[in-house]
């Protein structure tokens, strides 16, 4: 599968690009520096220097151009506007996602995206402009999934974890978070689905299916 993941050169979106090189995906990993560039391909992926928030709808048509499955893992985070990259940069890339004919996308949101109003204070800018383009790539066509991620860790990935459809808290590591997202991509069940992800017991291929058995 040809994938294409925005935010690649982030802490959770290297870890995906890492994922999904091993599982033998052929991976293009938007990155917005040259460092990040050189790391992408390092890991084994091919990098794409651009930035989301400022790239026309041809651009971006044309980037998603020859793509099977799609990874959001990109976010404004420390000092950036959220509704600038989490909402309209993260809106315009899934409309040319559908437009131009791209089977699956996966998009990596956070815990209370649902609900910013229940979340943290100093979260909340971000929880909602992830809870618009939450909202709105639901009324794509496109095989759509939303996996709102507890509180990011570092640590390594377990492959157990905990979904829902509204947990109370929890935390779950990046690695999990990528694990996650492969799985979703690759399994037709979860598309048109979004769930709270934390750390848990259940292996992720035993909670995905219980998730699209509902």
């Amino acid at each position: 599968m040809r994938v294409l993941v925005t935010g690649a050169g982030g802490q959770t979106g290297r870890l995906v690009v890492t994922s999904f090189v091993e599982a033998g995906h052929d991976v293009l990993g938007v990155v917005r520096s040259p460092q990040a560039a050189a790391d992408t391909e390092e890991r084994g992926a091919t990098a794409r220097l651009a930035d989301l928030a400022q790239l026309a709808p041809s651009e971006l048509a044309a980037l998603f151009d020859g793509i099977d499955g799609a990874v959001w893992a990109a976010g404004a985070g420390y000092g950036g506007d959220p509704e600038v990259v989490d909402a309209d940069a993260c809106i315009a890339a899934f409309t040319a996602a559908d437009r131009i004919g791209v089977s699956r996308w996966v998009q990596i949101s956070s815990m209370y995206a649902d609900r910013p109003e229940q979340g943290p204070s100093f979260l909340q800018p971000v929880l909602r402009a992830k809870h618009r383009s939450d909202q709105a790539v639901a009324s794509t066509g496109l095989g759509w999934t939303v996996i709102r991620a507890g509180g990011l860790t570092n640590d390594i990935g377990t492959g157990q974890v905990h979904l829902g459809s509204r947990l109370d808290s929890g935390m779950v590591s990046r690695a999990d978070v990528a694990a996650v997202a492969l799985a979703c991509l690759t399994t037709p069940s979860t598309a048109r689905s979004a769930f709270d992800l934390v750390s848990g017991m259940t292996p992720i291929d035993t909670a995905l299916a219980a998730l699209g058995s509902r």
